[in-house]
């Protein structure tokens, strides 16, 4: 088993899990070279090695500071497809740069949107049935994965991402009518998620996909409710008359 001090890492997308990750791996001993699309002033003097570049440039992967990644066994992909203009082709490109750099592991963040929204239990067996473009553009990032000749291989669908600074509550506050009240929620907490990803790169095991989500599911009506007390926001008034279904999303693994 690896530990947490011998733990290199590469990050593709410093931001909402990105920093924190990488908080994470240098409070445990670890080390981070981490790319981001642009250097803001709260990147100054981090304690770790942050470049900016564009990465729907493609020529960006001919830069010299991969070089710099070369020696880190783990790498991370915390991009949503919104963050690139070809979002399956980039990350065709930054995997080749990964096999030729014999990395060891790679982890990917991908979406339980995947498996869309059709009311159902779905756990890591259930076949995918994407209904955005989003969640198409996420599958075919993973078959690229499981394709690759990385030899461990992790890929996480993770729940709907939330926080105190970044709540989707904060956008539903005070609205009106909403729809699909009593739907179950698939959330999953910033720092759970973070914990998920920090645990993978310390257990390389082969190719493996994993749902982290949390394991309660209240209703929608129920979650943005309770979550808009602990903001001091208006709570969203969700149309009690819309009581359609949906999906609820598990693992298989603990």
């Amino acid at each position: 088993m690896t530990t947490h001090q011998a733990l290199r890492c590469g990050i593709l997308g410093f931001g909402y899990l990105g920093r924190p990750l990488a908080q994470k791996i240098y409070e445990q001993g670890g080390a981070v070279s981490a790319l981001k699309r642009r250097i803001s002033s709260d990147d100054v003097n981090l304690p770790l090695d942050l470049e900016a570049a564009d990465l729907n440039d493609p020529a960006v992967f001919q830069t010299a500071f991969w070089q710099r990644w070369a020696d880190k066994t783990t790498w991370f992909c915390l991009l949503p497809p919104s963050a690139l203009q070809d979002y399956a082709g980039t990350l065709r490109r930054w995997l080749a740069l990964a096999e030729q750099s014999g990395v060891q592991h790679i982890v990917l963040t991908g979406s339980t949107s995947v498996y869309g929204e059709r009311a159902r239990l779905c756990d890591e067996h259930t076949p995918p049935e994407p209904q955005t473009e989003a969640a198409r553009q996420i599958l075919a990032a993973e078959a690229l994965f499981w394709a690759s000749r990385i030899p461990h291989i992790d890929i996480l669908r993770l729940g709907g991402l939330y926080c105190a600074e970044r709540h989707p509550v904060s956008r539903l506050s005070g609205r009106g009518r909403l729809g699909g009240g009593a739907r179950p929620v698939n959330m999953l907490h910033r720092d759970l998620a973070v914990e998920a990803l920090f645990q993978t790169a310390l257990n390389p095991q082969g190719k493996r996909l994993r749902n982290i989500v949390e394991p309660a599911h209240p209703t929608r009506a129920e979650f943005y409710t309770a979550e808009a007390a602990k903001l001091g926001l208006s709570a969203p008034d969700f149309d009690p008359a819309d009581r359609t279904d949906g999906k609820i999303v598990t693992s298989l693994y603990a």
